[in-house]
């Protein structure tokens, strides 16, 4: 086997990726901020989230851990609220270093939302409802490759793929699916998502290496298609969520492509990511490994 295939194990021994989100409400000079993180990530309890959380001009006035300790209700008081309040977030340095955190912001009916992860530790929230559609597509397209689980994912869809017309149906299933996933925003466990995410890389994978000629394959790739979209933090702008699509259909056209005229490796590939998803679902079923999609 090529030892370049040895990175695919990667995911195995650490975060795919780690997700948080915030609501923030700012009434005159007070910020209400009620911050939820998984109860697995807090090793150290609510005191490991010790100034991980700032607003510059702000002050931190009460803290409260609700019982279950999966939420933490923080009010912040402004000397003089500034117009795009700028946040500090570094729940990444607190937590994992891939942790990705979704914070959404009201202020008198306006909307701001931002995206915190990887280098991104502090940004402005900019109110008014997606009247920066830049950085809304910017922060897209980053939650699309935010992690190795999803990396792998799109990887096995586009290299699924037995001909042209093959990839473009992959990529067709794949956007509507997401889209449906994203619209209907049901809920589902991170664990039971990366689980499941883990089979559909084994199927997929099966079907490359047993099943060569079998049919109705788009089928397995829109089913993969919903998993990503359940994985996905709610609250997202349009802009947001249509560049997380684009994104991902793009990258498994792409690979789709790509691995066409490489079908000579399918098997050995094909190979090493049906033991990956074996070993992936295992750890995951096991506990051995904190689900983090």
């Amino acid at each position: 086997m090529r030892p370049w295939l040895w990175l695919l194990a990667v995911p195995l021994f650490a975060h795919m990726v780690s997700l948080s989100s915030g609501q923030m409400d700012i009434n005159g000079t007070e910020a209400q901020l009620v911050l939820r993180v998984p109860a697995y990530e807090l090793t150290a309890g609510e005191q490991s989230l010790d100034n991980a959380y700032q607003i510059q001009g702000a002050t931190l006035a009460s803290r409260a851990c609700v019982p279950d300790g999966q939420e933490l209700v923080c009010t912040y008081k402004f000397t003089a609220v500034p117009a795009s309040p700028r946040i500090i977030c570094r729940l990444a340095q607190a937590l994992v270093a891939n942790h990705v955190h979704v914070l959404t912001a009201r202020r008198n009916g306006e909307i701001a939302r931002q995206v915190f992860s990887g280098a991104v530790f502090d940004a402005d929230l900019r109110f008014g409802g997606g009247q920066d559609p830049i950085p809304a597509a910017l922060d897209g397209v980053g939650q699309a490759f935010s992690g190795w689980a999803r990396l792998l994912l799109l990887f096995t869809i586009g290299f699924a793929a037995r001909r042209r017309r093959e990839a473009l149906a992959f990529a067709l299933a794949l956007a509507v699916s997401q889209a449906a996933s994203l619209f209907l925003a049901l809920p589902a466990s991170p664990r039971f998502v990366e689980a499941a995410a883990a089979i559909g890389v084994g199927y997929l994978a099966f079907e490359v290496l047993m099943l060569p000629q079998a049919g109705h394959r788009w089928l397995a790739v829109a089913g993969v298609g919903v998993l990503l979209g359940l994985g996905v933090p709610s609250g997202g702008s349009f802009i947001f969520y249509s560049a997380f699509v684009l994104s991902a259909v793009a990258t498994v056209t792409a690979i789709g492509l790509w691995s066409l005229a490489r079908r000579p490796a399918a098997r050995t590939v094909s190979a090493a990511l049906l033991l990956l998803a074996v070993l992936w679902f295992s750890l995951q079923v096991l506990g051995k490994v904190p689900s983090s999609f």
